[in-house]
């Protein structure tokens, strides 16, 4: 089981680190739904790299959960190599359009399934899962015996939220 924290900012990052998260997630400027967070971009990853090696065997996940324009995968493409600059272990994606993107990119990177992709049943996690998929985030309606049925019958790692809709 991993605890997951979401960090909004470097200062939030350090302290889910510091306070027991196994895991935080963050957003990168123009590629997170977390509009009112405020995301990381420019020389950040500097610090986030120091907070990485200060905190051995953290994890570092990026939320990458936008639906992509065209448009939108340009400016991806465009930032690709400012996003190697970041120790990230895992990404997490709603829009299947990037997997590919990613997966010649960062080849040694997970890819998680946002829950924004809102997957509720096995077969959608089978067809992600063939697909490179190491993790699904469930869908928030999922109650705890679809979560219970799901973990029974598939073999990726399964995610949810554990207070509602809260992050």
């Amino acid at each position: 089981m991993e605890l997951l924290s979401p960090a909004g900012n470097v200062e939030k990052l350090s302290y889910a680190y510091a306070y027991g998260a196994d895991a935080a997630y963050i957003g990168l400027k123009k590629f997170s739904l977390r509009i009112k967070a405020d995301n990381f971009y420019e020389d950040e990853y500097k610090k986030v790299v120091e907070l990485k090696e200060k905190y051995k065997g953290k994890r570092l996940h990026c939320a990458l959960n936008i639906s992509f324009h065209d448009s939108d995968i340009d400016n991806l493409k465009s930032n690709l190599d400012y996003f190697k600059q970041y120790p990230i272990d895992a990404f997490i994606v709603q829009d299947i359009g990037i997997v590919p993107l990613l997966q010649k990119h960062f080849p040694n990177t997970e890819l998680h399934l946002s829950t924004q992709a809102s997957v509720l049943n096995k077969d959608a996690i089978k067809y992600f899962e063939k697909n490179n998929v190491t993790r699904v985030v469930l869908a928030r309606e999922c109650s705890k015996d679809d979560i219970k049925d799901i973990i029974d019958n598939v073999s990726v790692e399964i995610e949810c939220f554990i207070h509602g809709a809260m992050c």
